[in-house]
């Protein structure tokens, strides 16, 4: 399945098609004027976030979980983390690694969430590999602290390379907060 069911994806798409508009403006090929733009933004938001209200939640396909409106936190109890990708559009979104199976190899997960706060929780006995980014917003990642348009962190465990049980994390957020923390 491809990622064009991700917020961060319907974000770039719409800052393309307003940098096009923009631009074109600018060259003079039509006027462009932000009365009929933001209105425009407004219904074609309104509509996607109709769209995705029914979409059944949480839906599952494959290794995959979507979730629309609301806070979602997905209970990991148990269940074996290989190669996760979760997806969620609007409210906070909780992803705590905590009480998953980490087996032992390299273990991917996907987090991506369109509008609110993604906090991922992450084992203290896992080493990690953790990319954080935001389109609008704040990144933190393990106390590093970065803000504004399109903050990104990395980080990688000292022992990563020869650790048993690796964890390799992508974390991103359209407009809002993404942090990835350790467990207490």
């Amino acid at each position: 399945m491809g990622r064009w069911n991700s917020g961060e994806d319907i974000f770039a798409l719409a800052l393309v098609l307003l940098g096009g508009l923009l631009l074109l403006s600018n060259l003079g090929w039509f006027a462009f004027d932000w009365n009929v733009v933001w209105p425009a933004i407004l219904i074609l938001f309104g509509l996607w976030l109709m769209w995705r209200a029914f979409v059944p939640a949480p839906k599952y396909r494959g290794s995959e979980a979507y979730w629309g409106f609301g806070d979602y936190a997905p209970d990991l109890s148990g269940k074996a983390v290989r190669g996760e990708s979760f997806s969620h559009g609007f409210g906070d979104f909780d992803l705590d690694l905590t009480r998953a199976v980490i087996s032992d190899g390299e273990n991917t997960v996907r987090a991506s969430h369109g509008f609110g706060d993604l906090t991922v929780i992450v084992p203290r006995d896992v080493s990690v590999r953790v990319h954080a980014s935001a389109g609008f917003g704040d990144a933190t990642l393990f106390g590093q602290h970065s803000s504004g348009i399109g903050p990104t962190l990395t980080f990688q465990s000292d022992d990563y390379a020869s650790a048993t049980r690796k964890l390799n994390i992508d974390a991103s957020v359209g407009f809002g907060d993404v942090k990835v923390i350790r467990s207490q």
